[in-house]
């Protein structure tokens, strides 16, 4: 049976630092966050319960009536769904504890607070799925954060996925601190490892991370770079008023390829854009329109839009379709 829905609302999991949650996706206008467990601090989880509950939601999708919350999400799409309990997407973002500070981080706003956060060990959660045949080995499993890497079970949880043969685990690291764990993923293919460097030049990356790391960061990812099997994306989310510079944007295509990477991500400042999501400036557009065309013609072999980007690349083909009509 065909019906709307998306992956994380049938077999997705997100782990927050007090809540378990459906997914994060949050930019569209139903505003995402579906709470499944409320006050959460890495308890042991009842799947019975947890199951039981999603299932309700599910039925309702298959009955046309996808939660409101959902409402106009990209993710939602007609197809057949596997009607089995088990978990195909984890995003395991419950620690705020950073090495970095990013102005457009949604911790800027009281850093101190997010930095001193009670943090709960998410690898016994993991190891439970594991042993109970929760997680399926074709799961994607994604860090968000905080830092990853500064999390005191980091590395054994990434070994012991690694054990599980799991092999699609995407990192989000700022790359200030190395990792053992990661460049054995990479070495293995099955980590992706994805850095915001948001810049090419030293004035930038400190006026965005308001760290002194730029060199050491380029250094880590070039040595990353030589495990060849895995993939590293260098990202740019780009900020008003801050990166949003073509000039910019073409260097970083170069700097990434020099560094030995050949993947990039782009994105756009979250905050910025819910504001402005209907007045976007059209200079902003060039330079999406840019990477969105011309990032081969640095080497590049892939370029992955995150929520924000992809909605703009979804405004790019709405207007060439007009202006093709006309």
């Amino acid at each position: 049976m065909k019906y709307i829905s998306c992956i994380h609302l049938e077999h997705g999991i997100t782990f927050f630092s007090n809540s378990v949650q459906i997914c994060c996706i949050s930019s569209h206008p139903g505003g995402g966050s579906i709470i499944e467990i409320n006050n959460y601090n890495g308890e042991s989880i009842n799947w019975d319960e947890f199951f039981n509950k999603r299932n309700i939601l599910r039925e309702n999708a298959r009955n046309g009536n996808t939660p409101d919350k959902c409402s106009g999400c990209y993710y939602l799409k007609e197809q057949e769904w596997n009607p089995d309990n088990y978990i195909d997407e984890v995003l395991i973002g419950h620690f705020t504890h950073c090495n970095c500070n990013c102005i457009y981080c949604y911790t800027e706003k009281d850093k101190k607070f997010f930095n001193s956060n009670k943090t709960y060990n998410i690898y016994p959660v993991i190891k439970d799925m594991i042993d109970k045949k929760i997680l399926s080995k074709n799961a994607t499993i994604t860090f968000g954060g905080g830092e990853p890497t500064i999390l005191q079970e980091f590395e054994d949880l990434v070994y012991l996925l690694l054990n599980y043969d799991v092999y699609n685990i995407r990192i989000h690291s700022d790359a200030i601190k190395y990792s053992p764990a990661i460049e054995k993923g990479l070495k293995l293919g099955k980590i992706t490892l994805i850095t915001s460097v948001d810049s090419s030049s030293k004035k930038i990356y400190e006026k965005i991370k308001q760290v002194p790391c730029y060199d050491k960061v380029w250094k880590n990812l070039a040595k990353y770079a030589k495990s060849k099997n895995g993939l590293i994306r260098t990202k740019y989310v780009l900020i008003p008023g801050v990166n949003d510079n073509l000039t910019e944007v073409k260097n970083w295509l170069q700097k990434t390829y020099d560094a030995g990477i050949k993947h990039i991500a782009f994105d756009v400042e979250d905050n910025w854009f819910k504001k402005n999501r209907n007045k976007i400036p059209p200079y902003l557009y060039v330079i999406c329109d840019f990477v969105f065309d011309c990032y081969r013609q640095y080497g590049i072999e892939s370029c992955e839009l995150y929520e924000r980007a992809y909605n703009l690349r979804a405004d790019r083909e709405n207007r060439l379709k007009l202006n093709s009509d006309k």
